[in-house]
């Protein structure tokens, strides 16, 4: 079975808050703990820059995926492999965004496939729990700033 992470979070703001701030590349740095840098396409078939920052505090890693899925107000994901080597390591990472009575169920996971993703899991590697943290850390965040929330990244409120 290839090993996969889910998480989500409610959010008390409209899915279109929630899109901008999640769409809004440019800000990432100033408010998102685990996604720290975002540049690229905002379209199906695009390319993306990314660079995530562990949730243990390991060093970073920048990947280029392609966006699969660009539905404003709904669903985000993007295709990334290691090396650019399929059957390697895939992650199909996705962000959906669920309207709810009191504003936006936040979903956030990544499929992983490939010989290494399914090494990774059968070895036990805290890779996959590091990185669900990063995902919680990202959660909160993002709910925090599409709240209107000041976040720790943010300046204190005057």
């Amino acid at each position: 079975m290839a090993p996969s992470i889910s998480t989500e979070i409610d959010i008390a703001a409209p899915p279109s808050a929630v899109w901008t701030t999640l769409t809004d590349y440019d800000h990432y740095p100033e408010w998102n703990p685990f996604i720290v840098k975002v540049s690229g396409s905002k379209k199906v078939g695009g390319k993306l820059t990314v660079s995530v920052k562990p949730a243990d505090k390991s060093s970073g890693m920048t990947f280029s995926p392609t966006i699969q899925t660009f539905a404003p107000n709904e669903h985000l994901s993007w295709e990334g492999r290691l090396l650019g080597i399929p059957g390697l390591f895939t992650g199909q990472h996705h962000f959906i965004l669920h309207p709810t009575d009191t504003g936006t169920r936040f979903e956030q996971s990544e499929q992983f496939s490939g010989v290494l993703a399914l090494v990774l899991h059968w070895i036990g590697s805290s890779m996959y729990e590091t990185t669900k943290q990063g995902f919680a850390l990202m959660n909160n965040a993002l709910k925090e700033r599409a709240e209107g929330k000041p976040s720790s990244g943010d300046p204190a409120p005057k």
